[in-house]
C-alpha cells in the first residue's frame, strides 16, 4: 500500500518539477539535486509517518461510506420526493444534493488531515491544495450544470404549451450554451487563480488552433450556423412533420450537425442542418398531428346528390376523430376533379397522433369505416377501366 502512494508522491514530484525546468527558473543542474533530495526526504516521511497515514485511510474511508449511504438513501426516495414535491425549491435541493456532500466530505477530510499534509514537502503541499481547490470548484461547477438541467426540465415542460412562442429546440440549444459556458469558465478559473496559468496566451493558442480546425472542417461549420438559422428563424420545431424532398418525417431532435428525422417506416435518417436551411422545406403538421391527405375515387356512375351524401359520409366520420379538432386542423373534403375513371373526392384530416405506429391503427380503423358507411349507402368505388367503341366500315 505504501509503495503505491510513495509513487504517487514521486509522480507529483515529477509534475512539479518538470513545470519548473519548462519555465526555465531552474538550471537542469539543480533540478536534478531537487529531485534527489525530495525523494529520499519523501522515503523518510513515509517510514516516520506511516501510522498517521493509516489512521487517516480509516477515517477518510469512514467518510466516504457515509457519504455513499447518504446519497444512496436519497436516490431510493427520489421518485416519492420529487412526485410529491414539483416545487422548485425542492427540485433544486434534490440537485444540490450530490455536489454538497462530495465537497462537504473534501473538505473535511482535507481539514482533518491538515496537520498531516503540512509535513510534507513544500512543493508536494502546494500541489495538494491547489488539487483541493480545483476539485471544490469542480464541485461548484457541478452543482450549476444539475441546476441548470432542472430549468433545463422545467422549461420544456412549458415549451409543451401551444401559447407561446418557445420551443424544446430553443431551450435545449439554450441550455447546452450556458452549460458550456459554465465549464469554460471554471476552467479558466482554475488554471489563472489556481495554478497560475497565463490565459492569455492560452485563450490566443486556442484562437489560433479554432481557426486551423475552422478551415479544416468547414462543413462541421456551416452545418453548426445552419442550426444557429434553424433557432433563429424556427421553420420549425421538434415534434413537427417536415419535408425536405427527399426525406418526410418527424422530427427527432436538432443536433449541433445534423438534425434526426423518423421516416414513416419508423427509420432515424440524419440530415446536416445545412441542407435544411439552403433547401426548400414544407412544414407539413405540427407537434402532436401527422397530416394524411386521402383520394377516394367513386366510379362515373355516381350523380351528384350521390357526391354530396358521399361527401356528408366522410364529414361524419373524419370531423372530431379521436378527439376534438383544433382551431385551423378540421378536416378538409372537396369534390377534387374527373379523373381518367373516376370521380375523386379528396380528405385531409390532421390524426391526433405524434406516433406513425399509432397511425397506422387510426388510419386502418379510418378506412374500415368508410368502406362499411360507403357499401351501405349503396356508393360504388372506382376501379381502373376503359371503354372500346368499335365501327363497322360500310
Amino acid at each position: 500500500m505504501f509503495r503505491k502512494y510513495f509513487l504517487l508522491f514521486v509522480i507529483l514530484f515529477a509534475m512539479v518539477f518538470c513545470a519548473e525546468a519548462a519555465s526555465g527558473t531552474i538550471p537542469p543542474e539543480q533540478l536534478l539535486r531537487n529531485i534527489s533530495g525530495e525523494l529520499q526526504y519523501s522515503e523518510s516521511w513515509f517510514a516516520r509517518e506511516k501510522h498517521q497515514l493509516l489512521i487517516f485511510a480509516v477515517k477518510s474511508g469512514l467518510i466516504i461510506f457515509f457519504e455513499v449511504l447518504i446519497l444512496t438513501f436519497f436516490h431510493n426516495v427520489k421518485k416519492h420526493f420529487i412526485r410529491k414535491n414539483s416545487r422548485w425549491k425542492f427540485q433544486i435541493s434534490y440537485a444540490l444534493l450530490p455536489p454538497l456532500s462530495v465537497a462537504s466530505g473534501a473538505v473535511c477530510t482535507f481539514f482533518y488531515g491538515q496537520s498531516l499534509l503540512k509535513t510534507l514537502p513544500e512543493t508536494v503541499y502546494k500541489l495538494i491544495l491547489q488539487g483541493f481547490y480545483s476539485f471544490l470548484t469542480i464541485c461548484v461547477t457541478w452543482g450549476i450544470l444539475r441546476i441548470i438541467t432542472v430549468a433545463d426540465q422545467k422549461l420544456r415542460r412549458f415549451a409543451e404549451q401551444n401559447d407561446h412562442n418557445l420551443d424544446n429546440l430553443t431551450v435545449g440549444m439554450l441550455c447546452s450554451t450556458l452549460k458550456i459556458a459554465v465549464i469554460l469558465t471554471a476552467f479558466l478559473f482554475i488554471g489563472q487563480n489556481i495554478y497560475d496559468l497565463n490565459i492569455t496566451a492560452l485563450l490566443a493558442s486556442a484562437g489560433v488552433i479554432g481557426l486551423a480546425l475552422a478551415l479544416a472542417a468547414k462543413d462541421t461549420v456551416s452545418n453548426f450556423f445552419g442550426t444557429m438559422v434553424i433557432i433563429a428563424d424556427s421553420p420549425f420545431r421538434i415534434g413537427d412533420q417536415i419535408d425536405t424532398g427527399k426525406v418526410k418525417g418527424i422530427v427527432h431532435s436538432v443536433g449541433i450537425r445534423s438534425s434526426r428525422i423518423i421516416t414513416e417506416d419508423e427509420s432515424i435518417c440524419s440530415v446536416p442542418n445545412s441542407e435544411l436551411t439552403s433547401s426548400a422545406l414544407s412544414r407539413v403538421s405540427s407537434k402532436g398531428t401527422l397530416k394524411k391527405t386521402m383520394t377516394i375515387a367513386l366510379n362515373y356512375n355516381t350523380g351528384s346528390q350521390k357526391m354530396l351524401e358521399a361527401m356528408k359520409i366522410l364529414h361524419e366520420i373524419a370531423d372530431d376523430f379521436h378527439g376534438t379538432d383544433a382551431p385551423g386542423k378540421k378536416p378538409h373534403i372537396f369534390f377534387e376533379s374527373f379523373g381518367e375513371f373516376s370521380l375523386n373526392i379528396t380528405l385531409i384530416i390532421y390524426l391526433k397522433t405524434s406516433l406513425f405506429s399509432e397511425e397506422e391503427s387510426l388510419l386502418n380503423e379510418l378506412n374500415l369505416t368508410i368502406l362499411d358507411r360507403f357499401n351501405a349507402a349503396g356508393l360504388d368505388f372506382a376501379f381502373p377501366t376503359r371503354t372500346v367503341f368499335l365501327q363497322k366500315n360500310r
